[in-house]
């Protein structure tokens, strides 16, 4: 009966144990387990914050590809290069008027034609408007 005793006794603390031989309690169990938790979830957070910086980034990119294809396929007319076209050729364009042509001049040079968006020099539905009739050179 003392050795069933001792036995059980080794179990328990042998239970209590982890594999270091050093007892941890279930709170302490619990707290890393939710900073485990935490840790990972915030790591998810960033790794989805950057596919979708990627994922828009290549969708702007897939658009100004066809903005140029498109600008090549064009009926005879040449496209405007943003870079270094003329005010009277910049009012050629679809919707652009002196004031908005003065602002395309004041914010050169372009690396794409999309920097008009992003320089905040026309909204997004004006750049829809002459994306394909517009270049970079």
């Amino acid at each position: 009966m003392v050795a069933a005793a001792m036995v059980c006794a080794a179990l328990l603390w042998v239970a209590g144990c982890n594999w270091n031989g050093k007892p941890e309690s279930d709170r302490q169990i619990q707290q890393q387990a939710q900073q485990t938790t935490e840790k990972a979830k915030v790591d998810a957070q960033k790794a989805a914050a950057q596919a979708r910086v990627a994922a828009a980034e290549a969708e702007r990119e897939a658009h100004d590809v066809a903005v140029g294809v498109k600008a090549a396929l064009h009926n005879g007319k040449s496209a405007v290069d943003l870079n270094s076209a003329s005010r009277a050729d910049l009012e050629t364009l679809p919707g652009v008027t002196a004031t908005t042509a003065r602002r395309i001049e004041a914010h050169r040079p372009y690396d794409t034609t999309h920097d008009l968006v992003k320089k905040g020099v026309v909204s997004e539905d004006e750049y829809g408007r002459i994306a394909g009739d517009v270049v970079v050179k």
